[in-house]
């Protein structure tokens, strides 16, 4: 009889415990909703809810100093899952600003808030922080300056 107890109250325990999701399973379910975000944006809106639930004052920095924040947007670059000019207009609309396409890719300056949305768009393919300069310390600069397009104000020269 206490055999028989035993090998049932193995059993469930066995049962139970492969039913209870581990910390992996639930980071993988939670990041599986953000999967067409880059893990730079996904940490990034992480940091920026954090900052905003705690009501801080101050001025919100990330982490990583290379992804570029201006004001509460961060520049992104997008590439498309088919038309690029309709993943231009989704991102648009979920309020980013200069907006620029080439070839399969939009960037721009997204609000930090906007990356789940932007990471469930069917336009969207996969998303990524662009990569920013840190010379001069233009962080209001617009993307192109960003990028390198547009002179320095008072520079004759990219």
């Amino acid at each position: 009889m206490a055999a028989c107890l035993y090998l049932a109250l193995t059993v469930s325990l066995l049962f139970t415990g492969s039913c209870a999701g581990t910390s992996a399973q639930t980071a993988r379910n939670k990041s599986g909703s953000m999967s067409k975000a880059s893990q730079e944006l996904i940490a990034l809106y992480d940091q920026y809810s954090a900052y905003l639930s705690s009501h801080d004052a101050g001025v919100f920095h990330p982490v990583d100093p290379l992804v570029r924040i201006i004001n509460d947007r961060v520049l992104i670059d997008a590439v498309a899952s088919g038309d690029v000019n309709t993943l231009k207009a989704d991102l648009v609309s979920l309020g980013m600003q200069h907006a620029v396409a080439f070839g399969r890719t939009v960037s721009g300056q997204l609000p930090i808030s906007a990356i789940p949305a932007m990471a469930a768009l069917p336009s969207l393919q996969f998303a990524r922080a662009a990569a920013g300069s840190t010379r001069g310390g233009h962080e209001h600069d617009s993307p192109g300056r960003l990028a390198g397009r547009i002179p320095p104000t008072g520079s004759g020269s990219v």
